[in-house]
């Protein structure tokens, strides 16, 4: 069984090294030791040392310009779809946070079916800061309530041979790839591990940078989200006329000025929520970006090693 990984990276030259070192120690003593690594640069401002590359299955697909992480991963998948006939495609991160210890799980989860379902690794524990975490809680309770999906997995995952066109057929993981799997209606599972700790070096992902990733998984049920914003707006909008109405009869207190601000808002809101519907909808009708019909416009090379 041949087996492709993928990693994205920018800058993080260091970790790669130490990746690839784990990842043979991982499997070669496995069935799933023929294998070999695809790296989708950045396009990163440091230069690879070459020489410690040499000896290691490793390819370097290098883009045009940075388009960030899920941009790169969406580009990798699509280059192997037209380029590669191996049978299992790993992503995975490259700083060392997805465990190579966990790849013959993953692996193993995949083979042992009809290989019809991508595998997520599913996070049990995480190792950051207190405050990250309070904000990742944040986010998924904000994600399930605009949405009505849940999301508890990442990057890492095996995608089987059967399934990659589809995958990189799919418009959304150009914006987030897990987003887009849950989107796309395609058959997935996750298994639960632990995450790992990063090689060396500070993460690129500050906490812009995480809200707007978080944002990005919000925009692939944008649709959704317009539709149940525009509901509970609405609901806000009749809760006001009637307490207005309320208000009105039964009382000579509240000031009349104040009821009509409140109820100026909320019109605002709701006529920006119909304003968001029609914008989606109208999107919807249009040619999506595909990254299987467009990949190579950001392919600068090809480095193998």
């Amino acid at each position: 069984m041949k087996i492709t990984i993928i990693t994205p990276l920018f800058n993080d030259w260091d970790c790669l090294y130490q990746l690839i070192e784990e990842i043979r120690v991982v499997l070669t003593p496995t069935q799933y030791h023929n294998y070999k690594v695809l790296v989708v640069d950045d396009c990163s401002s440091l230069e690879v040392d070459k020489t410690k590359l040499a000896g290691h299955p490793v390819e370097v697909l290098h883009l045009n310009k940075n388009l960030g992480h899920q941009k790169a991963i969406a580009i990798g998948l699509s280059y192997l779809n037209v380029h590669s006939e191996d049978d299992l495609f790993v992503v995975m991160d490259v700083d060392g946070e997805d465990k190579p210890e966990h790849l013959p799980i993953l692996l193993d989860e995949v083979s042992k079916g009809s290989q019809k379902e991508i595998v997520f690794a599913r996070r049990t524990k995480r190792k950051e800061s207190f405050f990250f975490k309070i904000f990742y809680k944040v986010y998924k309770y904000i994600f399930i309530g605009l949405t009505g999906k849940v999301i508890n997995f990442g990057n890492f995952s095996v995608i089987p041979k059967k399934l990659l066109d589809k995958v990189t057929h799919v418009s959304d993981i150009w914006n987030h790839y897990p987003g887009g799997i849950i989107r796309s209606r395609l058959l997935y599972k996750s298994v639960g591990l632990e995450r790992g700790e990063r090689y060396t070096g500070k993460s690129k992902m500050n906490y812009t940078s995480l809200v707007i990733h978080g944002l990005s998984a919000v925009a692939v049920y944008i649709d959704t989200v317009s539709v149940r914003l525009l509901v509970a707006i609405s609901a806000l909008v009749l809760t006001a006329v009637l307490g207005s109405i309320l208000v009105f009869f039964y009382t000579t207190h509240f000031p009349l000025w104040a009821v009509l601000l409140f109820f100026g808002i909320l019109m605002q809101a709701f006529l920006s929520s119909l304003i968001l519907v029609f914008t989606v909808l109208s999107y919807r009708v249009n040619f999506n970006f595909l990254p299987a019909a467009h990949f190579q416009d950001y392919v600068e090379s090809v480095e193998k090693f």
